[in-house]
């Protein structure tokens, strides 16, 4: 009934040496970015976490 899978083939490591210096700024850039967004849903979450807390609480 299933056919044998092929098995799942990891991403080769990138070689950061083999990079230019334009590609570093662009992952820099990239990470960054995607910091930011990380920071900003985690203070939402921890906001929710807080106002929870509050309501919580008084009852």
């Amino acid at each position: 009934m299933f056919d044998e899978e092929e098995p799942i083939k990891k991403p080769k490591p990138l070689d950061l040496d083999d990079l230019s210096v334009e590609e570093i700024e662009v992952m820099i850039n990239d990470h960054k970015f995607e910091i930011s967004n990380l920071e900003a849903l985690l203070k939402k979450k921890k906001d929710k976490l807080k106002l929870a807390d509050a309501f919580f609480k008084k009852n």
